[in-house]
Order: structure tokens, then C-alpha cells, then sequence
């Protein structure tokens, strides 16, 4: 599941948008106001904390306590900024590392509302993040236990046990394939 790679028909289409739904920011330890998500919303949005989207605002908030790294002093725009921060985290690049466990503590929030909403007994993380094409199996590893670490307080007792949070196992087009086969089965049927 990306941040918002579920998704239910309701009356308008827009049933669980769930990447849109503000992130418990009081929880994160982020002092900073809330990220502008691109849907046009400034409560700060799962998505704008969870996506490559809001690299940026993360970089430039992460940055204040690294003021020598050399994404501080780069002259680079803010996309070329964030687009090696995946690479540099798997070097160990303390501010990459730190950014990305941050996004994972967000979905780690997301994932234990969504399972306290929806009481799934899976979940499934997909994304760049868990291309096993552009990530190490070590970063994946990582992201993934620090979402359930970050999640397993949060749920019931009986949902602690039985939760299974596992990476999509198709890459980055995951959502993509997904959202084809469920318009193939419903054309058959």
C-alpha cells in the first residue's frame, strides 16, 4: 500500500483517498507547520510525509540539523536535492537514513489507523521505496520494521499477533498491475 494505493468506490469516487487524511503530527515530534500536499490541502496530508512528493519539505526541515552536509550548501534545485536520497540512505547517509525513517514512522501511524478502520489481516507496503530493482533488501528490511514497530502500539492486542505487513512483491508498479487486473476481473465478470 502506498500512502494512498488503497482505495473504495463511494458516492463521489474518492472513497479512501487515505493519503489524504492529515498525519498525527503531535506524534512525529515535527515542530515545523504542516507540509502543503498537492491535492491543494496544508493540514499535512500522509502523502506530503510519505512520498517523494515531499522530499523537499522534509530535506529542507531535516537539514536544519545538518547544516554541513553538502545537500545544506548544494546549489541544486530542490528536486535534484532529493532525487539521490534513496541511494545516499543505502550508502548509510545519516540525514537520508533519517529522513526515510521518518516517512516510515509516518506510515507506520497510517498503516495502524487504517488497521484499527479497516481490520485487514495484511497490509501491503508498494512503491519506489519498496522496488527491489532501486532498494537493497536491507533497506526494505528496515522501512518495513520501523512501520511495525511504529504501528504495533497503536493496534489492539488482537490485531498485534495477526498483522502482516509485507513489500509488494512486483516493484514500483505494483499499484499499477493491481488497478489492471481488478478492471480484467471486472470485465469477465
Amino acid at each position: 500500500m502506498g500512502a494512498d494505493g488503497l482505495s473504495l468506490d463511494g458516492d463521489t469516487l474518492a472513497g479512501m483517498e487515505s493519503g489524504h487524511m492529515p498525519a498525527p503530527l503531535h506524534l512525529l515530534g515535527l515542530d515545523a507547520k504542516p507540509f502543503p500536499c498537492g491535492c491543494g490541502r496544508d493540514w499535512g496530508c500522509v502523502e506530503a510525509y510519505t512520498t517523494i512528493s515531499g522530499l523537499p519539505h522534509l530535506l529542507a526541515e531535516k537539514l536544519k540539523k545538518y547544516p554541513d552536509h553538502e545537500l545544506a550548501k548544494s546549489t541544486a534545485s530542490p528536486k535534484e536535492k532529493v532525487l539521490p536520497l534513496r541511494g545516499r540512505a543505502q550508502k548509510g547517509d545519516a540525514l537520508a537514513v533519517e529522513i526515510f525513517d521518518f516517512q516510515a514512522r509516518v506510515m507506520g501511524l497510517h498503516v495502524a489507523n487504517l488497521v484499527m478502520t479497516l481490520d485487514p489481516g495484511i497490509v501491503i507496503i508498494g512503491g519506489g521505496l519498496m522496488d527491489p530493482g532501486a532498494t537493497t533488501p536491507e533497506f526494505r528490511e528496515r522501512y518495513l520494521r520501523i512501520i511495525r514497530e511504529t504501528a504495533t502500539p497503536y493496534l489492539w492486542p488482537q490485531q498485534r499477533g495477526t498483522i502482516k505487513i509485507v513489500p509488494a512483491v512486483l516493484g514500483d508498479l505494483s499499484q499499477a498491475i493491481g488497478a489492471a487486473l481488478v478492471a480484467l476481473y471486472q470485465s469477465r465478470a
